[in-house]
């Protein structure tokens, strides 16, 4: 019972982090109006499933069968002189200007989900690669309400939800994606793709495109580790997607996790930072926490170093970044080693803050304006890192 009571406290510790970590929540204002009377939808294979005008034809094959996806884009081209970044700026203006107000449960984050699957799929990846994991909010409400959250204040609130319209049986997803390595030891990299009802470039587009970047990177790749590459839904209400892929893993299984990697909010200032570090699972409730290091952080340490010495790429190591809110922290939770990259401004007193998160601002073309090659530097960097990391060893 007192260990239940700490953890309660904890969790709703934690909540305040997160907030605290994401910065104001906008509310849904007139400055979004652009993105709602523009907004067409790019993916609308599944709105006849859902809305009921086609229910006998999908019946045969199931909202996520492969035959949905018979008609894909061809993917950007990657040739051995394509610049680190370069393709993972193009997807962001992508999401940027079609797939904005990626809210929590709507069609529009679910129409994110289907292009991401499009996107793999015309890189050359299989069916048999890809795992489209639907959850509804009866399975994840109960971190939710550990969080103090509800589905009315987090999910339907105009602050939240926008103009985006609820999908029947409260569902989102995830999109996984495992490429196979030399053993059966698993990197997991993850980023999450909805949003708040803004454009969402920093705030996750971000990520998305480094892990849509990495994933065609690593098609012709000879890995060592197993990659699996998780494209999570319903971040934005309590990391809901991600607590809930990892509670779907055996615990027999999760020992071969070597590390979760987390990309979000890459590029909200000058500062490119990694966070790498671990906590027991069992200290979680201790008094003033700090990072523990492993063989792990230390290599990926070195990586940072490395990139350094021979591209002159400048990566902050900030440990205490492991326990801001995001995807990570559940496998932080369960004393999993995590390395979360981010990207910063500074404060006058130099603490690392986030400027444009959960706003109009939020938006690759205004980023773009004020902050001219910031997108394309942080793309860059963090390309080759992750590109790094996945190649090496552990």
């Amino acid at each position: 019972m007192k260990h239940t009571k700490i953890i309660n406290a904890m969790f709703a510790a934690m909540a305040l982090v997160l907030l605290s970590s994401c910065g104001n929540i906008h509310t849904y204002d007139e400055d979004l109006k652009p993105y709602v009377e523009d907004y067409e939808p790019y993916v609308t294979i599944y709105e006849a499933e859902e809305r009921g005008e086609d229910e006998g034809a999908q019946e045969e094959t199931g909202p996520w069968h492969p035959a949905n996806f018979v008609d894909v884009r061809q993917p950007l081209y990657l040739s051995d002189a394509t610049p680190h970044g370069y393709i993972s700026v193009r997807h962001i203006e992508f999401m940027n200007d079609n797939l904005y107000g990626r809210s929590p449960f709507t069609y529009r984050e679910k129409e994110a989900a289907a292009w991401i699957v499009e996107e793999l799929l015309a890189m050359g990846y299989d069916w048999e690669d890809i795992h489209v994991q639907e959850f509804n909010w009866n399975q994840v409400s109960g971190l939710a309400t550990n969080w103090g959250f509800t589905w009315y204040d987090r999910v339907e609130a105009p602050r939240m939800l926008g103009d985006g319209q609820l999908r029947e049986g409260r569902l989102s997803q995830n999109v996984i994606l495992t490429v196979p390595g030399q053993t059966e030891q698993k990197i997991i990299v993850g980023a999450h793709y909805d949003t708040l009802p803004y454009p969402g470039a920093s705030d996750n587009a971000s990520g998305v495109a480094l892990l849509l970047e990495s994933a065609q990177r690593m098609l012709n790749e000879d890995n060592y580790h197993t990659i699996v590459y998780v494209f999570f839904g319903a971040e934005e209400i309590a990391l809901l997607g991600a607590d809930f892929y990892l509670r779907t893993i055996p615990r027999t299984q999760q020992n071969n996790i070597v590390m979760m990697v987390n990309a979000d909010v890459l590029f909200e200032g000058p500062y490119f930072v990694y966070g790498a570090g671990y906590v027991p699972a069992e200290r979680w409730w201790d008094a003033g926490l700090v990072p523990r290091t492993n063989n792990v952080t230390e290599q990926v340490s070195r990586i940072a170093q490395n990139l350094y010495a021979s591209h002159g790429l400048d990566i902050i190591s900030y440990p205490n970044n492991i326990f801001r809110g995001s995807d990570h922290l559940p496998f932080a939770w369960a004393g999993h080693t995590v390395v979360y990259l981010a990207g910063y401004d500074q404060d006058d007193e130099g603490n690392f803050i986030l400027r444009v998160l959960h706003s109009p601002q939020d938006c690759f073309h205004y980023i773009n304006e004020n902050w001219p090659g910031k997108i394309d530097e942080a793309m860059h960097t963090f390309s080759i890192f992750l590109e790094e990391i996945l190649l090496s060893q552990f």
